[in-house]
């Protein structure tokens, strides 16, 4: 029988791990070539953050391109752009939030080294942007350079190592202010002329027609694109009968009543992962009124740490519904470790031991913590924040994860801890791990161990690529993992 003569077939999806609670709720689990299990989830091809003023959206999507990068720069350069449509962008405050990345170029605005562009609409209108973005897809590719063997993935039709493009980063913050220059032209002679009635329809039309072109630009040259909408109160003008009428929601987990701005009927459907920032709130201690997690004992800023409550709008890689909540500070951005803390402490203290007062996490007992010194100790100590990114992917993993209990694997972290000691491994050596994947994945000086990989290994179903059969690290990976003198 003849066949479909289609020589361009799809790719696999893959997400880049980015941490701070947002990698298991768009995840799937897929099999390294080593055995693996890759956490695919984090960052996909098109990513949203909507909510309303204040609710820390461009400062989330700041953190989701930063991290993504970060991690691609162990393997290669990549590249960032941002377009500000609002005109409010602050380069130094964006190269100190890039400066707490380790693997990104310093100054990375501005120094010798930029890989990240930023630009306005106060320098272009959304059209010549729109060509632009479109005008580097064509070149990206073009450019044999641009593509890269990922170690750990296999072409699906090959059987070989995946070779695919690396990926690049896009930011429009936000699409409610996207205005071509047609739409604004409108408006700059007689603002109360009727010709211009029809702007809101001509903005909507010119960012549907953009909108259609996302999934094919971004899918191919695996460019991800990140955009921020804002979230308002639907006004509703009908009257007689149809006032009793119950309002649609343009999403499901969307509340009734809300509405997003500005932006084409082709935003709801396009999204590889949609988020809702909502219920934006200071992180204060309800005892002392100061910060509930200070940044050491001089610290008494009481606004700095706020909590952002994120719910999945759309998910087509994960669970739609599901909600997080982010500890955001407004000098330091997004913090990961501080958020996986605080999720796993207020959701009945999951792994956590101790009292109210003094506590440590099941998977690192010999630390102590405190509400006053976690923030300190996370900053200076790489095992602790290892350990609660495992605990919290734990928790999460039990709620949204339903396969992993179906199969036998899930435990708790305690069960987990003493049940692999019990083994033979060295958890001092685990949790110098890798809890995210990389283009270079085995050639990476830090081995790669995920969270259902330590699920997997308590029950005996995979055993370390970096291990050698004594349970003791191959000498490639050594220098990194080394196991800690015992007091």
């Amino acid at each position: 029988m003849v066949g479909f003569n289609v020589q361009e077939k799809t790719t696999p999806k893959i997400l880049i791990n980015i941490g701070a609670l947002l990698d298991i709720p768009t995840a799937s689990f897929i099999i390294g070539k080593r055995g693996e299990t890759i956490i695919n989830g984090g960052l996909g091809q098109v990513t949203a953050v909507v909510g309303p003023g204040n609710s820390f959206k461009s400062t989330i999507i700041q953190y989701m391109m930063l991290q993504a990068a970060n991690r691609i720069f162990e393997a290669m350069k990549t590249v960032m752009l941002t377009y500000d449509t609002e005109n409010n962008t602050s380069l130094s405050r964006l190269e100190t939030l890039a400066a707490r990345f380790p693997n990104l170029p310093p100054e990375i605005i501005t120094g010798a080294e930029a890989a990240w562009t930023v630009t306005d609409k106060g320098h272009m209108f959304a059209d010549e942007f729109a060509n632009i973005f479109g005008e580097y897809i064509k070149e990206k590719l073009k450019d044999k350079n641009s593509k890269m063997v990922y170690q750990a993935f296999t072409d699906p039709y090959t059987k070989k190592e995946l070779v695919t493009y690396i990926p690049s980063f896009t930011a429009v913050d936000s699409i409610t202010e996207f205005e071509a220059s047609s739409t604004a032209i409108m408006l700059e002679k007689d603002i109360d002329k009727s010709d211009t009635n029809t702007y809101a329809l001509q903005q909507s039309k010119f960012k549907t027609k953009w909108m259609s072109t996302l999934p094919r630009l971004t899918d191919s040259s695996n460019t991800c694109l990140l955009m921020t909408a804002h979230i308002g109160t639907k006004v509703d003008m009908a009257t007689g009968p149809a006032a009793y009428n119950q309002p649609t929601r343009q999403l499901q987990f969307l509340k009734t009543g809300d509405a997003l701005k500005g932006v084409s009927s082709k935003f709801t459907f396009l999204l590889t992962n949609g988020w809702f920032a909502h219920t934006a709130s200071v992180l204060k201690n309800q005892g002392t009124k100061g910060p509930e997690y200070p940044n050491g004992p001089t610290d008494h800023n009481d606004t700095d740490l706020n909590t952002v409550r994120l719910s999945v709008l759309r998910s087509k890689t994960g669970v739609s519904g599901c909600t997080i909540t982010l500890v955001v500070s407004q000098t330091d951005g997004v913090m990961p470790a501080l958020s996986e803390f605080h999720n796993i402490k207020e959701n009945g203290r999951y792994g956590i031991g101790g009292n109210d007062k003094y506590y440590s996490l099941d998977l690192l007992p010999d630390v102590t913590l405190s509400r006053t010194t976690v923030r300190e100790k996370i900053d200076n100590n790489a095992l602790l924040r290892r350990a609660l990114n495992i605990t919290s992917e734990l928790f999460q993993i039990s709620i949204y994860k339903s396969e992993i209990e179906r199969i036998g694997l899930l435990c708790t972290p305690k069960e987990l801890y003493d049940d692999l000691k019990a083994q033979g491994y060295d958890w001092n050596m685990l949790l110098q791990t890798r809890e995210y994947w990389t283009i270079n994945q085995y050639d990476n000086p830090v081995p790669y161990l995920s969270s259902v990989d330590l699920l997997k290994m308590r029950k005996g179903l995979y055993f370390p690529y970096f291990l050698n059969e004594d349970k003791t690290v191959k000498e490639q990976y050594a220098k990194f993992v080394q196991p800690v003198a015992k007091k």
